[in-house]
């Protein structure tokens, strides 16, 4: 916009003088000219065509008169490119016509001239300061991207670290429950079991059977709650990242992108499947890569085991290697499961959440 703007104040002022020294009628054409010369060079904004523009103007300012007033209008856009200097040569056509203009418009014309390079000048300085303005702000958010991830990264860090902490202690509570009221009950129903063998007395017996049925269903309703502690303790991704680091056949890499909470028997499955396709690697691949991926979506759970070993397999061998054992593991979640060896060996699996 500031650029329009002072071509509009150079086209005024180049116009008025115009004017003083012919009438309208004279001067209509290279006004006209002007206009058109100056709104090509605004829209292509190309230094070749400056270039050609430049110096058609100056062959036609050496022919007439009147297109020397706007000889400083069409350096305008040139001064923006490399070959400023040739601004220089509008001064032949002001050589050629000195004789036809007075003091007074000679010295206007060099008035505008300057003005013309002071205008563009600024110009020039306000672009540089909008574009260094531009980076700096691109700059300054990419800084913030990145810090934000890195507070992301560190509060999912923490996250999973009071995960793993939390899961620590329930299996504390677990052993501990398991290990010292777990035997004392047993210790205890075992007693009354002795007890109730070696009385005569019908009714302490009956008593005591009462208190051995209570003992026994406290001791189930324990053995439960420890069960269901052991079970939502299990850290799947704390287990499958202890196989891959004691998997050192080759290189491996692990995507974990679940959320929410897996059943115990979906864990203890994909653990297992996990193992099994890691055992196969070693056997039957030439990979140095395998990687890891289990995705939760909003309906089911998916795993993808890859390896990119290019050994073949015959479809026949697909019913060993173990490849059974992970059939049957992802029947029992009622999933599906395919092969695929086109590019490496990859097992995709995918069975719905519960």
């Amino acid at each position: 916009m500031g650029n329009i703007l002072n071509k509009l104040i150079i086209f005024v002022g180049t116009c008025w003088l115009l004017l003083i020294e012919f009438t309208p009628y004279e001067g209509i054409i290279a006004m006209a000219f002007a206009i058109a010369i100056s709104g090509l060079l605004e829209y292509f904004n190309n230094d070749k065509l400056d270039k050609g523009l430049f110096f058609i103007s100056l062959i036609l300012s050496g022919f007439y008169v009147q297109f020397v007033f706007f000889l400083p209008l069409i350096s305008y856009d040139l001064l923006r490119t490399k070959r400023q200097i040739l601004t220089l040569l509008a001064l032949i056509p002001y050589a050629i016509h000195i004789n036809q203009f007075s003091s007074g418009t000679m010295g206007v014309l060099i008035a505008i001239s300057v003005i013309v390079y002071l205008l563009k000048l600024r110009e020039t300085n306000e672009k540089k300061l909008r574009d260094e303005y531009i980076n700096q702000r691109d700059y300054l958010t990419e800084i913030s991207i990145s810090l934000e991830e890195k507070i992301n990264e560190l509060v999912s860090k923490q996250d999973v670290e009071v995960n793993l902490a939390t899961l620590n202690e329930r299996n504390r509570i677990a052993r501990e429950i398991h290990d010292n009221v777990g035997h004392l009950l047993s210790s205890s129903i075992l007693q009354i079991g002795a007890i109730i063998a070696v009385s005569k007395d019908q009714n302490t017996i009956k008593h005591l059977e009462v208190v051995k049925e209570t003992l026994n269903e406290g001791m189930n309703s324990i053995r439960d709650s420890v069960h269901n502690l052991h079970d939502h303790s299990i850290d799947l991704y704390g287990e499958i990242n202890k196989l891959l680091n004691n998997f050192t056949f080759c290189k491996t890499t692990l995507n974990y992108e679940i959320t929410g909470d897996m059943p115990a028997k979906a864990k203890y499955a994909i653990i297992a499947i996990i193992k099994e396709a890691l055992s196969n690697v070693i056997k039957h691949s030439n990979a140095d890569l395998v990687s890891i991926s289990l995705y939760e979506h909003p309906k089911l759970f998916q795993l993808i085991i890859y390896d990119n070993g290019n050994k073949k397999l015959n479809p026949d061998n697909f019913k060993g290697m173990g490849l059974e054992s992970i059939k049957q593991r992802v029947a029992s979640l009622n999933g599906i499961v395919n092969f695929d060896q086109s590019k490496g060996f990859k097992i995709f699996i995918s069975f719905m959440k519960a």
